[in-house]
């Protein structure tokens, strides 16, 4: 009996230290540099248009409206999204963070108006892994946006 509350006491302090890890996150350097987003880092967590790195590539959503009636879209579909916060809203960025279900990890997604084209960046803000989440997530905003 002593075991299992050993046992339950170090799981719940992972969770409790897992949450406050999650919510103490500091953000990174973000935005439009040099007409770009940022590069990602390294790591497995993370996907983007303008990424020099295959596994990280994705393709950009082009769009034949206006900036505007685009960027209404966008944020109309963003809006829709569980635990998403709206960060920065500008007429060619936005930066919204999504947190997870459980610890609310954060993943910082952008998005810049470029050329008849919405580039992204996600990136999670901790971690190497986010098992797919940042690609699954951008595949989705792109299939709704484009329907």
């Amino acid at each position: 009996m002593k075991t299992l509350w050993v046992l339950a006491s170090v799981v719940l302090s992972i969770i409790i230290i897992g949450i406050i890890w999650a919510r103490t996150a500091s953000r990174p350097e973000l935005g439009i540099h040099n007409n770009k987003l940022l590069p990602l880092p390294n790591s497995p967590n993370c996907v983007a248009t303008q990424s020099g790195n295959a596994t990280q590539q994705m393709a950009s959503i082009p769009y034949a409206t206006n900036r505007e009636t685009a960027h209404q879209k966008l944020l109309l579909i963003l809006n829709q999204m569980p635990r998403t916060t709206l960060v920065q809203n500008e007429p060619e960025y936005i930066h919204v963070v999504f947190r997870s279900a459980f610890f609310g990890f954060p993943d910082d997604v952008e998005f810049q108006f470029l050329d008849n084209k919405i580039h992204f960046r996600a990136a999670a803000r901790l971690g190497r892994s986010d098992f797919g989440v940042n690609r699954k997530r951008m595949e989705n905003i792109k299939q709704l946006f484009e329907k």
